[in-house]
């Protein structure tokens, strides 16, 4: 089998990359989700673990081993530094740790959820970037529902995230989930080029 083919589904918070990305696996596209495998291999990465605690000390993890989440969270946000020095440090691991998974999967073709992917360097090993998105306001009122930040909560990780411009620009096709458009069509259309560009590419 050639290599498998590589889709990434970005976004801002409150896109709804989630969404999209469940309709993929419904479709038998399995999704690596970016978010959970960094918080595992934050946990059971060795390389990771020991440049957390050169870092930010051994309290970055508790007496049972685990990621003290909390902790190193209010280390990290109040310090720009911090923040890039433990992305080069996570980053590179997770964009490793999907290409061993994207070719562990016997299927023509895989996917990958993130929302910082060209921050990662996950955008090199992707053959395709889908992006989902939706006006600023329905993005935050989204996230203030979903997990009961307030608003201001929600701006500043929005400011802190690539812009829907940008984004636009940098991505090879767009959903957009405003809730009123309806996503499982958009998301259909996207598979089915994908599958013609596959067949094109094995051709």
């Amino acid at each position: 089998m050639d290599r498998t083919f590589r889709i990434a589904v970005t976004g801002g918070i409150g896109s709804g990359k989630s969404v999209v990305s469940r309709l993929l696996s419904l479709m038998g596209i399995p999704v690596y989700d970016c978010d959970s495998r960094a918080k595992m291999l934050m946990e059971s990465d060795s390389f990771i673990r020991q440049g957390l605690v050169r870092m930010f000390g051994e309290e970055c993890y508790d007496v049972s081993g685990r990621l003290n989440r909390s902790w190193l969270a209010s280390r990290i946000f109040v310090d720009r530094g911090a923040i890039e020095r433990v992305n080069a440090l996570v980053h590179p691991r997770v964009v490793a740790d999907f290409d061993a998974w994207a070719e562990q999967q016997r299927v023509p073709m895989v996917a990958v959820e993130t929302a910082i992917l060209f921050e990662s360097g996950l955008n090199e090993v992707v053959d395709r970037v889908l992006l989902v998105w939706a006006d600023a306001e329905t993005c935050i009122k989204r996230v203030e529902n979903r997990n009961g930040m307030t608003r201001q909560s929600v701006q500043n990780r929005m400011n802190n995230q690539m812009s829907l411009d940008d984004l636009l620009l940098l991505c090879d096709y767009a959903v957009h989930n405003d809730g009123n458009e309806p996503v499982f069509p958009q998301v259909m259309e996207f598979v089915d080029t994908m599958k013609r560009t596959l067949t094109e590419r094995n051709a």
